[in-house]
């Protein structure tokens, strides 16, 4: 069956099961649970639906289990109008996100990757025909090294490489991640992430990235809005006032703003600016999802 993704997405696919807390409990201690909800997630899913709310056609590479989680993540990327020829349904459970969220919209994750582990057989030719490839992260070393054949076999092809590699692939360190930032035209970091690979706390150090290969290199910042440069331009980017309820997939949001800044022939500055305004929205929601918008009215 043929598509016409201008985007696909490649990372995991979690069913998100978020708690609210008064606050985040450390060792030994015991803190009370508000409330409890269940949510479809994955970081470059995130993306992908926020792109596809915005009027790009999306599909996605990844895996779901035959259980009613995966059924669920299906149908919510369905309904959003995502392509799922690139998905998988394996023997065994949907991959899982427990998210503790306290009063500050701080937040605690962890992750069973159940199915996620699997690797994935789906033709090469799937995403040879998408404009963009946007990959977010596995949660180990294996996944990372299934997914740079991925990127590989697009050598000379149209499809770019967008890549956001969240803090499990930032641990793995800087040569690890080598072969998919210097493929990539885009880098997607949180300040921490930044520092992290460059070993400073100098935002602007992420420049060195440009010299592994990577065009264009996005470091969001909180309530300091984002940093984008290029080897011709750097900008710091300011922030939308928002009331802070759930920074979970503030990054994915700003990611879809920018990549749809970038699709839509907008300058640098323009796509940094959409960016910040769909975190902004993102992170006054409770989930992932909830807070990505359909428009841009508002800017």
């Amino acid at each position: 069956m043929e598509h016409n993704s201008e985007v696909i997405g490649f990372g995991a696919l979690n069913c998100d099961k978020i708690f609210q807390v008064d606050d985040l409990a450390s060792p030994g201690r015991e803190t009370g649970i508000i409330s409890a909800t269940r949510q479809p997630g994955g970081s470059a899913a995130n993306t992908i639906v926020g792109l596809t709310r915005l009027g790009i056609k999306t599909g996605f590479v990844g895996t779901v289990g035959n259980d009613r989680e995966g059924s669920l993540l299906l149908d919510d990327l369905k309904r959003e109008g995502v392509d799922l020829q690139g998905i998988i349904k394996a023997d065994g459970a949907t991959g899982t996100a427990l998210i503790f969220i306290d009063s500050c919209g701080e937040r605690a994750i962890y992750i069973l990757p159940s199915v996620n582990d699997t690797f994935i057989t789906t033709n090469h030719d799937y995403t040879k025909k998408a404009k963009i490839l946007h990959l977010s992260s596995f949660m180990g070393i294996d996944q990372l090294r299934m997914q740079i054949p991925y990127v590989t076999q697009l050598r000379g092809k149209q499809t770019k490489i967008s890549f956001s590699p969240g803090n499990i692939y930032v641990k793995l360190g800087l040569n690890e991640l080598k072969p998919l930032i210097e493929r990539s035209f885009v880098l997607f970091l949180n300040k921490e992430e930044a520092n992290a690979l460059t070993g400073t706390s100098e935002i602007e150090d992420v420049a060195s990235f440009l010299d592994l290969g990577t065009k264009i290199v996005a470091v969001t910042l909180g309530d300091r809005g984002s940093y984008v440069v290029t080897h011709n331009k750097s900008l710091y980017l300011p922030p939308y006032n928002s009331k802070i309820n759930d920074t979970v997939g503030a990054g994915d949001a700003f990611a879809a703003g920018f990549l749809y800044g970038q699709l839509t022939g907008k300058d640098l500055q323009e796509s940094g600016l959409y960016g910040n305004f769909m975190a902004s929205k993102s992170i006054a929601e409770l989930g992932s999802r909830k807070g990505l918008q359909r428009d841009l009215k508002g800017l």
